[in-house]
């Protein structure tokens, strides 16, 4: 590879390891976001905290893009064999567990479903509160529909939050909560698949340069 073309790979080596870092830094929030404001859902299926506890994963997918994207940039940056070895092996233990992260998504879902149905029997018991929070806070009521509370509607169903509140109140919410949770989770789904194209991307940037910087290294 000529001067030219090694520099042209450096610079998008560069440009996508910015991305892979600045996709790193949303995960990290996202994930904080969630877990610190996600006690409800929590208790909601805290007879398996596995599901829940999935977002501690996302943390620390975030926290480790930031670290390998920065890697990335200073690896192109300097032409280090050393720091784009370094981040090569990161980025791939990371779309790894990725992909593990994903199958255990798919397996875990209908699992949190049924939990989280079967937690509108016990409304005035312990999971009262964990409801009102997620139904007030994405406008939602049950988790298919607001039929789920039969006859006993919550007062957090309606928008008022004035009891009393009935299936015929005028301000009830009509839709469900697995509707707004799935709304949630497609961003984050959307987010993730973008961030493994570009991961996928910096790794073939990161061979290609690793293979061309020639057997120095400009510390």
């Amino acid at each position: 590879m000529d001067s030219k073309g090694l520099n042209c790979c450096k610079y998008m080596m560069f440009i996508f390891n910015l991305i892979v870092f600045l996709a790193g830094c949303v995960l990290l929030g996202l994930g904080i976001w969630a877990y610190v404001n996600g006690d409800s859902f929590k208790r909601l299926i805290s007879s398996d905290p596995v599901i829940f506890n999935s977002l501690l994963v996302l943390i620390a997918v975030g926290a480790v893009l930031v670290i390998a994207g920065f890697f990335g940039c200073l690896g192109a940056i300097q032409e280090s064999k050393c720091l784009l070895g370094t981040f090569f092996t990161i980025i791939l233990i990371i779309f790894i567990c990725e992909l593990v992260g994903a199958i255990l998504i798919i397996v875990y879902y209908p699992k949190a479903k049924e939990l989280v149905i079967q937690s509108t029997q016990f409304y005035n018991t312990t999971n009262g509160q964990a409801w009102d929070t997620l139904q007030t806070t994405f406008k939602c009521c049950g988790y298919t529909n607001s039929s789920d509370w039969g006859m006993n509607v919550p007062k957090s169903c309606c928008a008022s939050n004035t009891p009393p509140c009935s299936m015929s109140s005028s301000t009830l919410y009509t839709k469900g909560c697995e509707y707004a949770i799935k709304q949630y989770f497609w961003i984050i789904g959307g987010i993730g698949i973008g961030i493994v194209v570009f991961e996928i991307l910096a790794m073939i940037f990161a061979c290609c340069l690793f293979q061309n910087i020639g057997d120095y290294e400009m510390a």
